[in-house]
């Protein structure tokens, strides 16, 4: 599994990530987060690998 790092438009890296563990070419990924207590799966957010963009859920 593999943690890919979500960076802003600047360049400057974020504490979130999105994961290719799924074998599937989905545009949607999921989103965790990594905090002092572990790694943590974002609710209501997701990444769209294809345009680089985290979009909310509705």
């Amino acid at each position: 599994m593999a943690r890919i790092r979500i960076s802003k438009k600047d360049g400057s890296t974020t504490p979130y990530f999105w994961s290719d563990k799924d074998g599937t070419d989905r545009t949607q990924r999921h989103v965790y987060k990594k905090t002092d207590e572990g790694v943590k799966r974002m609710k209501g957010v997701r990444f769209n690998s294809v345009t680089n963009r985290m979009r909310r859920e509705a």
